[in-house]
């Protein structure tokens, strides 16, 4: 009787390794070529953002505020890429991977994901309060103050990710085959939500939808409101003074839409279905590829908008000989708000 009940989960595990496995292999071909992509735009992704971290310190442009946001962008991008590589390694090589870098990656994909979204926030409502109020100053001190509260909170709220995200499937391995042979309970040789916690599972999925993106779309669209419903009005002439950060605020936020809203919907509808065959599978890949290529897009709106970046020794030149503050001028660093014209000291 003792040998049969130790068999049993034995061979259901069995079942189910090589029902997953048929699975996977039917799907290889598509799934490899998404894995390859995956790792060719994350390593492009790290390249790119590293570079632009190491060009903000080096010529010491945390001073202007929106070179802060950019950071704090180009930083989350660059964590999802360091995280991402290895893990889309692994599954390209059809290797296994450990327990930590289960939980290492979809940590840094949870907190790279609520970093964006809320920074997103933090650079529009900032750009928003200039061109509204202009003679109120928004200090680049203060904005580094906030970006610090986002990191805080999206390293701290996304801790759930670390506890139920596992390699071997609880409920199908016995607690002697965990001590006996780690190597046998490897449940697909892919990362998932664990059984153990399925009560659990829409709750959080559903809580992150609503946190990480649906809060964050709010925001924006009733910023864009007041956008259109000031534009028409007193401030129609400085509207038109502010009009390159305005589309500097409207690329970021088209980007930020086209490459989350995929992976929101994937991942929600993904968390009612524990099929590995099923084809939205396929479309939950798909959808990381897309997410995968917002850092690529964010450097793309850079680079567009360069002069809108600008060095910070080009405005203390400028304000040098100035002992008041003017409209935003349109020159090497056209576009620029009241805040970002006045002298560093």
């Amino acid at each position: 009787m003792m040998n049969s009940s130790i068999t049993a989960p034995t061979s259901t595990l069995n079942d189910s390794v090589s029902n997953s496995s048929v699975d996977s292999n039917e799907n290889a071909p598509n799934r490899y070529t998404l894995f390859v992509a995956n790792i060719i735009i994350c390593c492009l992704n790290l390249l790119g953002n590293v570079t632009v971290l190491v060009l903000i310190c080096k010529r010491r442009l945390l001073g202007r505020t929106t070179n802060v946001f950019i950071f704090s962008l180009a930083m989350a991008d660059s964590i999802c890429s360091v995280g991402a590589i290895p893990y889309n390694l692994h599954l390209a090589l059809d290797k296994s991977m450990s327990v930590y870098l289960c939980k290492s990656y979809y940590y840094a994909l949870c907190v790279s994901r609520t970093a964006v979204s809320y920074t997103v926030i933090l650079l529009t409502t900032e750009k928003i309060l200039n061109i509204l109020h202009p003679s109120r100053f928004i200090t680049a001190g203060r904005c580094m103050f906030f970006i610090t509260l986002v990191w805080f909170f999206s390293t701290a709220y996304n801790i759930w990710a670390v506890v139920f995200y596992t390699i071997y499937d609880s409920e199908l391995v016995t607690s002697d085959e965990l001590l006996s042979d780690s190597g046998r309970i490897m449940y697909g040789k892919s990362c998932f939500f664990s059984r153990r916690f399925d009560s659990l599972r829409m709750i959080f999925l559903t809580l992150d939808l609503c946190i990480l993106f649906l809060v964050p779309c709010a925001v924006l669209a009733l910023e864009c409101c007041v956008i259109v419903r000031k534009q028409h009005g007193t401030l129609k002439q400085r509207f038109e003074t502010y009009f390159y950060i305005m589309r500097f605020i409207f690329f970021i936020f088209i980007v930020y839409m086209t490459c989350h809203t995929p992976f929101e919907v994937a991942t929600l509808t993904k968390g009612s279905i524990r099929d590995k065959g099923h084809p939205i599978n396929t479309f939950y890949d798909a959808s990381m590829t897309i997410y995968y290529s917002r850092g690529l897009c964010f450097l793309g709106v850079y680079i567009y908008f360069k002069q809108y970046v600008c060095r910070r020794n080009k405005l203390r030149n400028a304000n040098s000989n100035k002992n008041h503050l003017e409209l935003p001028y349109r020159g090497n660093c056209r576009g620029l708000s009241l805040n970002e014209l006045r002298p560093h000291r």
